[in-house]
């Protein structure tokens, strides 16, 4: 029994490193927002053209919006800047991907589905709920009191 006690004072007191789960989070969704954004960059024409294939009016400027929304979303993740106000535009555009992208193929990754979608969404509400997390975060030196 003292060792099942000792272990859960052991797993209690890892709390004092969530921290380093936030970050973990951040800096993936980093990599993955700044490649899909400078991606989509770089072939900016085709990308426009398969937006206007989807049927959205004005594709041009969505293409810039979501190009913006996921760079500048990625940079603001990396540095923990304003974590949770970044979390809600690059929720926006998960939701349109799941919904105009994703959706007709199902739920397995291997067929093009909504699962890396809806993963990449629940970490982002993670983030809006609960921030960029400490020490490693713009917003948490930014907001000591």
């Amino acid at each position: 029994m003292r060792i099942l006690l000792s272990f859960h004072r052991f797993l209690k007191n890892l709390k004092n490193l969530d921290f380093i789960g936030f970050l973990s989070i951040r800096l993936y969704l980093f990599y993955i927002f700044w490649s899909a954004g400078t991606d989509k960059l770089n072939t900016l024409d085709q990308f426009t053209e398969w937006l206007g294939s989807l049927g959205l009016i004005f594709p041009e400027i969505f293409s810039w919006v979501v190009i913006v929304t996921e760079i500048g979303g990625a940079c603001l993740l990396l540095i923990g800047l304003f974590v949770r106000w970044a979390a809600i535009p690059l929720l926006i555009v998960m939701a349109s991907a799941i919904l105009l992208v994703h959706w007709q193929n199902g739920w397995a990754l291997e067929s093009n589905g909504i699962e890396m979608a809806v993963t990449y969404s629940i970490m982002l509400v993670i983030l809006l709920l609960s921030g960029g997390g400490k020490y490693f975060s713009l917003d948490h030196w930014i907001s000591r009191k």
